[in-house]
């Protein structure tokens, strides 16, 4: 049995090894009234353990249904935004995973709707309680941040953001890496307008633009905005079979970390190429990521080479999903030996220059430490006036998801401890916030020439999953910025 992980009220359906708590009848096909629907149905309900087992409990989050008699059923709750959430869909009997989002009532109502054959249909609903999730999955984390909601948009650095190729090529991480097998896609999401007899309507909607977005929340929502904000449409998703260890195979492939479910048209573009207008419901997730989310699409049974379709979308608005990634160890953190010119800390100037031209070039710069023994020469700025060990290019730091930070030695020994954050409000052309800092929690966390005063607010002018760079102006005068003035900056690389 394949553990299900889904977004966050619930998933897919699927059947498991149970016995059947009912053994129903066959259905004759007169019309069901809600009574006979209601008292025909029974639930059990399981806790998963870590073995994999099911074992029965009163409030477990796996719910075991069967109808009497036996009648196909789509199971569905309404999410605090009155929308239907699938749980599972024509199915007589089963299983379903319902795991209510953080802050929840207990107390959850799932709705069972028939079809009947005069095409009108019948609604019952049950009461169930089940475990409050205190925290998110580690997918649900990532695809929408710890703080609930997260907005994704076009990937403009790959060549290409949507179009065709040969199915599984290779591994799932080379298609992620290089595009590996693609056949043909458009370089700009504006092209996509020329495209549109792959959509179902033949009209252009607002996503076929660089600056489109779709939100993605912890409720299980998905919205698509276009570049004024309009909403274009919505839909709910859930992540099933989320492993990013153990990658699941296709074509004798490692090719896939899980599936997006959704329903129909839920994000940006959502068409199958060459499919007349078609709109998946699974799409496999080839990378998930705080910063990519890198879609595919093939046809049950497409065998190697066979056509298939592709999405590249990208986030920026996760910050601390890139920070300290989404398990309770954190990420590590050291000295950037890479950073153009190699200087690790020191001065510039205040240049109020775009945060990307300050980060990728050394315009600006009046002088840095470039090894260890540079920085065994700068004792005079530190505030110990001696050396702790975070001298060394083997130093680091480790911020965890939950705001705390602690700097170490090469070898392991905690030298401070704090909290961290990051202020999204003053972001501007210069920096993407302010990067809020306690206990000198960060690798030699001294201001330049001020005897070793130790900054609490930075400059978070570059963020990415391999680097950060932070900037602090002379006395923390952060409206100085382009007169020049002195400043000290930080280079930062993911160890």
């Amino acid at each position: 049995m394949k553990k299900i992980y889904l977004g966050l009220m619930a998933a897919s359906a699927v059947l498991v090894a149970c016995d059947p708590i009912v053994d129903g009848k066959d259905w004759s096909g007169e019309t069901m009234s809600e009574s006979v629907l209601s008292d025909g149905i029974v639930l059990k309900q399981y806790d998963l353990t870590a073995e994999g087992e099911y074992v029965e409990s009163a409030d477990g989050n796996f719910i075991e249904f069967a109808t009497n008699p036996g009648k196909v059923v789509d199971i569905y709750y309404l999410n605090a935004d009155g929308a239907e959430m699938s749980l599972s869909r024509g199915k007589a009997s089963g299983m379903f995973e319902l795991s209510p989002s953080r802050g929840s009532d207990p107390v959850q109502t799932v709705y069972f709707r028939t079809y009947e054959f005069d095409g009108s249909s019948v609604t019952a609903s049950k009461q169930v309680t089940v475990k409050v999730a205190t925290e998110l999955s580690k997918e649900m984390a990532i695809i929408c941040s710890n703080a609930g909601t997260k907005t994704w948009m076009w990937d403009l650095s790959r060549p290409q953001v949507w179009g065709n190729f040969g199915y599984t090529p290779g591994t799932g991480e080379d298609f992620a890496n290089s595009g590996s097998g693609i056949w043909w896609g458009v370089a700009a999401p504006e092209e996509l307008t020329g495209q549109l007899q792959h959509s179902d309507t033949g009209v252009a909607t607002g996503e076929e633009s660089s600056d489109a977005t779709m939100i993605f929340t912890e409720t299980g929502i998905v919205k698509c905005f276009d570049a004024n904000g309009n909403e274009i449409r919505k839909g709910s998703f859930s992540i099933v079979d989320y492993s990013d260890e153990n990658k699941h195979v296709v074509n004798d492939q490692p090719w896939s970390v899980g599936t997006l479910h959704t329903t129909p048209g839920a994000i940006l573009f959502p068409f199958k190429i060459n499919g007349g207008g078609t709109t998946p419901t699974d799409f496999d997730i080839i990378r998930l990521t705080a910063d990519q989310l890198v879609l595919t699409y093939a046809d049950a049974g497409t065998s190697s080479w066979a056509e298939a379709t592709f999405w590249y979308f990208t986030s920026s608005s996760d910050g601390e999903g890139v920070v300290a990634g989404y398990d309770k160890t954190g990420e590590n953190w050291g000295w950037d030996v890479n950073a153009p010119g190699g200087e690790v800390w020191g001065n510039m100037g205040y240049t109020g220059s775009t945060g990307v031209d300050w980060t990728t070039t050394t315009d600006g710069k009046w002088w840095g430490v470039k090894s260890e023994d540079d920085f065994m020469g700068q004792m005079n700025h530190s505030a110990a006036g001696k050396a702790t060990g975070e001298e060394s290019f083997d130093a680091y730091m480790t911020f965890t998801p939950d705001g705390q930070s602690t700097v170490y030695t090469a070898d392991g020994t905690a030298l401070r401890s704090g909290s961290w954050s990051i202020d999204y409000s003053t972001a501007s052309s210069w920096k993407i916030g302010n990067f809020n800092l306690t206990n000198g929690a960060i690798l030699w966390p001294y201001e330049i020439n001020s005897g070793g005063n130790i900054p609490t607010t930075f400059d978070l002018v570059h963020l990415s999953k391999e680097q950060m760079v932070l900037v602090y102006p002379d006395g923390g005068d952060f409206g100085a910025l382009g007169n020049w003035g002195e400043a000290s900056f930080w280079r930062f690389m993911k160890k």
